[in-house]
Formats: structure tokens, sequence, C-alpha cells
């Protein structure tokens, strides 16, 4: 069984994982807190439904690291991992 510090940790590095991949594709080299709005404002001009993805990944990266009230299970990090993976294909045009 996955320990839910594991958990947390999964999808915060799902998160930062499709978030550098995105600021990285963009050529965004701004480095302070307001870059993952950045980030996310040219994502949803660009692809919508992958912007959705990458919002509900960062919400999640929220609650995983400051909401210790909430539980997180096993199929948050999954859904998390599939998104990242689905963003970062998309961003990538690799497949």
């Amino acid at each position: 069984m996955i320990n839910e510090a594991k958990i947390r940790t999964a999808v915060g590095r799902a998160y930062y994982a499709s978030f550098l991949t995105a600021r990285n594709a963009f050529a965004i080299g701004e480095k302070t807190p307001e870059v993952h709005r950045m980030v996310l404002s040219m994502l949803y001009r660009k692809n919508p439904v992958i912007a959705n993805k990458m919002h509900y990944l960062r919400r999640q990266r929220n609650i995983a690291d400051y909401e210790t009230d909430l539980v997180m299970g096993a199929d948050d990090a999954d859904k998390a991992v599939k998104f990242a993976k689905e963003i970062m294909v998309e961003i990538s045009g690799k497949k």
C-alpha cells in the first residue's frame, strides 16, 4: 500500500513535470510565482482541453501541499500522472 505522503509527492511531481515542460516549450524565462499563471494562460489560448488538465493538476498540487486535512488516495496520484503524461505529449508533439 502506498502511503499518503508518497501520493502527495506524486501529485506534486506530476504537476511540476507538466508545468516545466510547458514553461520550456513556451520559452518563458521568468521564474517568479506569476509564471504559473502565465503558462496556464498561454495553454488556454493554444489548447483549452490541455489547459483544463493543467489547471486541475495545479489545484491538486495545492491540495497535496497545503490541505493536510483532506485525504488523498492512490486514484488521485494515478489521475495526476495520467494527466501529466497527456499534457507533456500534447506539448512536445511526441507520442
